[in-house]
C-alpha cells in the first residue's frame, strides 16, 4: 500500500507542476500590432485590436514619421480606435 500512495503523491506533484507551467503560459499575451498606413506627410494609426491603446499609437506615429526624418504631431481622432498624425 505504502508504494501505491508514492506513486499517487508523485502523481499529484506532476499533475499540479503541470497545471502550474499550463496557467502560466495564460497569464501574458503579448500587444497586437498597430495598422499604421502612412507617408511622409500624414499616417493613420488603428489600435482596436492592441492592448497599448492611443499611447501606444503615438509611439507607432513617432517611429513611421522617423523614418523621414520628422517627427508625428497629432492632426485628429478619426474613430474611437483610430488617430491621423502629420509628419512634421
Amino acid at each position: 500500500m505504502e508504494d501505491f500512495e508514492k506513486t499517487m503523491a508523485k502523481f499529484i506533484g506532476l499533475c499540479l507542476v503541470a497545471l502550474a507551467v499550463g496557467l502560466g503560459g495564460c497569464a501574458y499575451a503579448p500587444p497586437a500590432p498597430f495598422i499604421v498606413i502612412g507617408n511622409g506627410k500624414t499616417v493613420s494609426i488603428q489600435w482596436e485590436n492592441s492592448t497599448l491603446g492611443s499611447d501606444g499609437a503615438l509611439n507607432a506615429a513617432e517611429k513611421h514619421c522617423a523614418r523621414y526624418g520628422l517627427k508625428a504631431e497629432f492632426a485628429t481622432q478619426v474613430s474611437r480606435f483610430e488617430v491621423i498624425y502629420h509628419c512634421v
